[in-house]
């Protein structure tokens, strides 16, 4: 090969290496400036509430629900484990069934609901703390995602005891979920607009669902309105603040990483 071929090729490589480096220090400049929102006191108000908010009013699964309270107890003959609004519920096939076969599903089911929920605030919580790791020191967002996370660690302690006092063996997620599981958090930390559309996929649709079953209080379990209610209390604050959080960030970002949303956004949606 001629030698000023090799040259041109080392040139050309030497060139796109610089414009790849070029665009990475930018990249990862801009990131650095939308980490710090000292600049946006209408955003930093709102997570001082949130945080304010969080330590008024709090809860503890342990001693705001009296698991051993007589009118708590589970038994696998209470005809209020009977599913009724659920779309299972409302089939020809499920109110077919005998009556102890439809307290059993309906136990089994409400099991496998606070399984799934904990398995995804599990994500959540390691997703949060990736996140925090990464704000600047004196960043009010730190403070809220750890609030948060405790919150979450109760919800987690809350949920697994309602699975563990109903007695089923229930697995929660699809498989291959459970094996995902352990990577969606990272996205937190490099991707962070990715994890928090994934946070409203995840949340908004069970605190509708929670907060519509609340509304006819009295026809389920007392023990299942109890937990519904306290994460539906602390819930709206977590909902607030990844709202927050997309509408100060998404308009700041590159028109390609919007276009790149546009994708994958929906595809998240859809997945949790």
């Amino acid at each position: 090969m001629p030698i000023w071929l090799q040259i041109l090729g080392l040139l050309g490589s030497l060139l796109v290496v610089g414009l790849v480096s070029a665009t990475v220090a930018l990249a990862v400049a801009r990131y650095r400036r939308t980490m710090d929102v000292s600049d946006d006191p209408q955003y930093t108000a709102t997570l001082q509430n949130l945080s304010q908010s969080s330590v008024r009013r709090r809860f503890d699964p342990f001693t705001d629900i009296d698991w051993d309270a007589p009118e708590n107890a589970i038994t696998a003959d209470d005809p209020r484990w009977v599913l009724t609004d659920d779309p299972l519920g409302r089939t020809d096939w499920y109110r077919s069934q005998p009556l102890d076969k439809q307290i059993a599903i309906g136990m089994w089911r409400q099991a496998n609901i606070a399984k799934v929920t904990l398995q995804f605030e599990s994500m959540l919580i390691r997703g949060l703390v990736q996140y925090a790791s990464r704000v600047p020191n004196g960043s009010p967002e730190h403070r809220y995602c750890m609030h948060e996370s405790v919150e979450e660690c109760n919800h987690v302690l809350m949920f697994q005891e309602l699975v563990n006092r109903i007695g089923f063996d229930v697995p929660g997620m699809q498989w291959w979920m459970r094996w995902l599981s352990p990577l969606m958090p990272l996205y937190a930390g490099p991707f962070p607009n990715v994890f928090f559309f994934g946070v409203l996929a995840g949340e908004v649709p069970v605190d509708v669902i929670q907060t519509n079953a609340l509304r006819e209080a009295g026809s389920g379990h007392p023990v299942v309105e109890k937990v519904m209610a306290i994460h539906i209390a602390e819930e709206a604050r977590h909902i607030s603040f990844a709202d927050a959080y997309l509408r100060k960030r998404v308009p700041k970002v590159w028109r390609i990483n919007r276009l790149w949303m546009s994708v994958y956004v929906p595809f998240v949606m859809r997945l949790l």
